[in-house]
Order: C-alpha cells, then sequence, then structure tokens
C-alpha cells in the first residue's frame, strides 16, 4: 500500500510538472518579448537606407492561438521597399532569469543569395540576454551549428573569399568578431 501511495504521488508530480510548464507563447510573454524592437528605434525602415545604414523592426507576436513568431522589418535603397522576414517560433525557454532560448523557422521566401545567410526552412537556435530593459543577441546558430552568427554576445561572419571567387559553399570556418552584439530597445511603432 505504501509503495502505491509514493507511485501515485511521484506520478502527480511529474505530471504537475509537465503541466506546469511555460508554452513558447508564455515564456515570450513572461520574458517581455512581445512588441516591436529595434537597435535604432529612430530610424524608419520605410526609408531609404543612408550610408549602409538601414532601418529595422524586430516583431515577436505570441497571440492566444497558434505559434508565436516573429516578424523582421528591414529597411532597402528604395523609399518606402523593406525585406520582411517571418519566422515561426517552435520553441521558447528561459534558460535563466536574463536569459531565453528561442528555437525558430524562417518560413519562405524570401532567400537571399549570401550561402551563410539564414535559408527558409532551417532551424535556428538563438540565446538572447536580457540587459536592463533592452536584451541582445547572445548566441544564434542554425541547429547543426554549420552556420553561425553570434557566439558569446560577439558577432560571427565566415573570412572573406578569396579575391576571384564568392562562396558558393557553406564555410567550414568561421570568426569572431571584436563586437559585441548590439542592444535592442522597444519600439513606439
Amino acid at each position: 500500500m505504501r509503495g502505491a501511495t509514493l507511485g501515485v504521488i511521484v506520478a502527480c508530480l511529474i505530471v504537475g510538472r509537465a503541466a506546469a510548464a511555460e508554452s513558447a507563447a508564455e515564456a515570450i510573454r513572461a520574458f517581455g518579448l512581445t512588441g516591436t524592437w529595434s537597435v535604432d528605434c529612430k530610424r524608419d525602415p520605410y526609408q531609404a537606407c543612408e550610408n549602409n545604414r538601414c532601418g529595422a523592426r524586430l516583431t515577436y507576436i505570441a497571440s492566444s492561438s497558434g505559434a508565436p513568431t516573429t516578424r523582421n522589418v528591414i529597411g532597402t535603397f528604395t523609399p518606402g521597399q523593406v525585406r520582411t522576414f517571418i519566422s515561426a517560433i517552435y520553441s521558447a525557454t528561459r534558460i535563466a532569469d536574463d536569459k531565453i532560448k528561442i528555437v525558430s523557422v524562417q518560413d519562405p521566401p524570401p532567400s537571399t543569395t549570401l550561402i551563410w545567410w539564414r535559408q527558409p526552412g532551417e532551424v535556428w537556435e538563438i540565446v538572447l540576454l536580457k540587459v536592463g530593459d533592452k536584451y541582445r543577441t547572445f548566441s544564434a546558430h542554425r541547429d547543426d551549428w554549420k552556420k553561425i552568427e553570434v557566439d558569446e554576445g560577439f558577432e560571427v561572419r565566415p573570412p572573406p573569399p578569396p579575391p576571384t571567387q564568392m562562396y558558393v559553399d557553406l564555410p567550414t570556418k568561421w570568426l569572431r568578431g571584436k563586437n559585441e552584439t548590439p542592444l535592442f530597445e522597444r519600439c513606439s511603432d
């Protein structure tokens, strides 16, 4: 009898723990990510880029129904034209009070000709670090680690290709830069 009671208690604890796990939308809301963010909210993505600097907005959407998404709007050199990238968030887990891990897939289209950039259908793991009321990307890589954008808070890029060719195949070597990733601030738009 005592063993059966202990088994029931353990089963209840396991079920309770599973029920208490946050959904991706709940984790995003609890972390304070819902809404629109930018490295520079003053720079409008619908205005033409100037001096190779474009406006951009990243919006986290965590509705009560359906999977959460991100909508990334980036300006171009043509006024009024933007590039929009939508990603479905498959999971979001708070891994510390100041960190959240997000697993997402960019929905097609668009694609880019730069092979080391994110492509539609790729699974990416991103860890965001909260810094006061802002956040920055702490890590970002494809799930197989064959593409890396950010490592331990620093930007990562492939080395320049030889002068006579562009990358056709995915680079096998990645270089961590000296610049920390920028802080994102909440925008009012």
